[in-house]
């Protein structure tokens, strides 16, 4: 797989970016995690006669809502002491510097401190909830909770996704840092892995039966850079985050970046970007001759993000 460089559709986009709003890098990310909508509009069945449940996504206007009504809050925490409630919470969770389990770390976050202050019905019942084939481990369920408005056991699975897409832009055709990983073969893993879980062994509140299922996916998606009249497909959320990618050997697009200008970035700024970094890092290197290009990560050019995404995934870059 090429390395590529991304830039995103625009460099203003604090209309569509709410969390750009907050000063303080772990409040900016819980606002992103809660503004940003869920990739899908709908579910997507890619294993239709696998005996499957029925698999819900939440729309882009509830997390609307969720963000909204949590809001008062987020400036709370951007704003007193109470911010090192958040940075506690999440720092003495496991692997805290992993992109998919920091992602997890925030929801799980909300979820406690939004249903203590009644801002949501989602009572958390358990949370990693390990699945067993007799004493062999076979994976884990994200979250457990109760909705206390509809009166309903959900079960919610997580995943952060940062994927590159190439016409004809099927779900099959947004592709990771990974190659092998891709949308469909996420969204088929977790219906016939995680979403085939019935009951549920909780440590305080005993057996559970789930009656809905929730999946959960989030991140950043790029186009090609040289992409014209993009249409959404149906499943797309059309508010979610979407950026450009430029393989490392098209020099004629290379050349419209200012790679000079290029701030290497901290792993986490995938989420959003953190200002305390600015100044701490070279430029890269740069010659006209030679034309080489950065190493491969995340950089910023000036407030935009732009992406390397390298030839192999790092394990801090996501939970699978």
């Amino acid at each position: 797989m090429s390395k590529i460089i991304a830039q995103p559709l625009s460099t203003h986009v604090t209309n569509n970016a709410p969390w750009e709003m907050y000063q303080r890098p772990y409040v900016r990310d819980l606002a992103y995690v809660l503004a940003c909508p869920n990739v899908l509009t709908e579910w997507l069945d890619f294993a239709p006669h696998q005996n499957t449940h029925t698999v819900s996504v939440h729309s882009a206007h509830f997390w609307q809502m969720q963000f909204a009504a949590y809001q008062q809050r987020l400036e709370e925490l951007d704003s007193t002491n109470a911010y090192q409630v958040l940075t506690r919470y999440l720092l003495k969770r496991p692997s805290p510097n992993r992109l998919g389990f920091h992602f997890e770390g925030l929801l799980s976050f909300w979820l406690e401190d939004g249903f203590a202050r009644k801002l949501h019905p989602y009572e958390t019942l358990a949370s990693n909830v390990q699945l067993y084939n007799g004493k062999q481990t076979t994976g884990e369920l994200d979250l457990i909770l109760y909705n206390h408005q509809d009166k309903l056991t959900e079960h919610w699975e997580l995943a952060i996704k940062f994927f590159m897409g190439s016409a004809p832009f099927a779900p099959e055709n947004w592709v990771g840092i990974n190659s092998k990983d891709n949308l469909q073969h996420k969204m088929t893993h977790m219906q016939t892995k995680q979403f085939r879980t019935v009951w549920v062994d909780t440590e305080k509140h005993g057996q559970v039966k789930i009656d809905k299922r929730y999946g959960i996916i989030k991140g950043r998606f790029f186009l090609p850079i040289n992409t014209c009249n993009f249409t959404y497909p149906p499943w797309l959320a059309p508010s979610f985050p979407i950026h450009k990618w430029c393989d490392n050997t098209d020099m004629t697009n290379l050349a419209t970046l200012d790679i000079r200008a290029l701030r290497a970035a901290h792993y986490i700024e995938w989420f959003t970007r953190r200002d305390c970094y600015d100044g701490r890092q070279p430029q890269v290197a740069w010659s006209n001759d030679a034309m080489p290009m950065p190493t491969t990560g995340l950089y910023f050019e000036g407030h935009s993000p732009i992406v390397i995404y390298p030839e192999q995934r790092d394990k801090t870059h996501d939970k699978f």
